[in-house]
């Protein structure tokens, strides 16, 4: 029996080869492409989720939506997470009024009554204080699925920060 040994080319090209393998595998749990219009971005870096105390307006999550958000507004898939963009942080004042949404002073959308299927949406009302291990969530675009018409996001249902990239 004859046994074949790498040539330092072979080897090479094996050792290259395995290590593309190994980081392809890895690359795919740290990025997320966003497909919707409801952001200025397509492409993020993931990152563990830093404590909610820190998370400021402007910063990009990853999360989860309740089962009875999907079923209120005829989504299929329950599980899929979502990146919006944070609105507005516990303790800041968050105010609706004539289909405007401000927070801290801060203009951040509409209230559109309508979807494009045509769905009648729900108004999300709030005028105060935003509770505590709560988040307005909200997309750039002004048909954002958003916290507009599904009210704030829970600290538990949150994923990752997302890093905006592209």
């Amino acid at each position: 029996m004859k046994i074949h040994r790498l040539r330092p080319t072979e080897y090479f090209a094996a050792t290259l080869t395995l290590l593309i393998l190994l980081v392809g595998f890895q690359i795919p749990r740290y990025f997320s492409i966003s497909t919707t219009p409801s952001l200025n971005h397509r492409v993020f870096f993931l990152r563990p989720l830093p404590p909610l105390s820190t998370i400021q307006d402007g910063d990009y999550l990853v999360f989860t939506q309740p089962e009875t958000v999907s079923q209120k507004f005829w989504l299929s898939d329950t599980t899929a997470p979502m990146i919006k963009m944070v609105g507005c942080v516990p303790g800041e004042h968050l105010l609706v009024e004539h289909q405007k949404i401000i927070c801290e002073g801060v203009f951040l959308g509409t209230l559109l009554e309508k979807d494009s299927k045509g769905h009648v949406l729900p108004r999300f009302a709030h005028n105060g204080t935003i509770p505590p291990g709560k988040l307005f969530m909200i997309g750039h675009h002004a048909q954002s699925f958003d916290s507009r018409y599904f009210g704030f996001i829970d600290a538990k249902n949150l994923l990752y920060k997302a890093i905006p990239i592209w």
